[in-house]
């Protein structure tokens, strides 16, 4: 279970990395999907950066995105080489998946987007948003990845019980 923590650990990282860095490259409708209904009606008319910087900005989200692959494959192979049955495998996945989104909420929504105000930063012409005062902008979609994330967890498990 230590390792499954570490690689969440090192996902929530590369995640908050690539966020910080990527976000003032992207285009301003993949960024704003994110944050609060106002502050999108806001910033709607934000210019996007240059083709180049959109580019690299995409090649940092597929690095997360193909890391985060790597992530699952290789605790879900760890698990099957230890001979782990489906709900330990289970029960990995779903500490992978929980501590990412403790981090989630935590570092990311709390922390960088609403007490840091990262983002008002990129989008200057919402800074006076109500959205940025409301912590819980996104608890349903929260909410719902908590509640969807054993049963991801127990389809993962068992694709990879499939494979011993």
């Amino acid at each position: 279970m230590v390792k499954t923590v570490l690689i969440a650990l090192i996902l929530c990282v590369i995640e908050i990395l690539v966020i910080v860095i990527a976000s003032p490259m992207a285009r301003s409708s993949v960024v704003l999907r994110f944050l609060p209904e106002d502050v999108r009606e806001a910033a709607k008319d934000h210019v996007d950066p240059p083709k180049h910087k959109q580019m690299i900005a995409h090649c940092l989200l597929a690095f997360f995105l193909l890391s985060m692959l790597a992530g699952i494959i290789y605790i879900g192979m760890d698990g099957i080489r230890n001979d782990t049955g489906f709900w330990q495998l289970t029960l990995r996945f779903i500490v992978l998946l929980y501590v990412m989104k403790i981090f989630d909420i935590v570092v990311q929504d709390q922390w960088l987007v609403m007490t840091l105000g990262y983002f008002k930063k990129i989008f200057p012409e919402t800074s006076e948003c109500e959205g940025w005062k409301n912590r819980g902008f996104n608890n349903k979609k929260q909410i719902i990845r908590i509640i969807l994330y054993p049963l991801l967890s127990m389809l993962t498990a068992g694709i990879f019980t499939l494979f011993r």
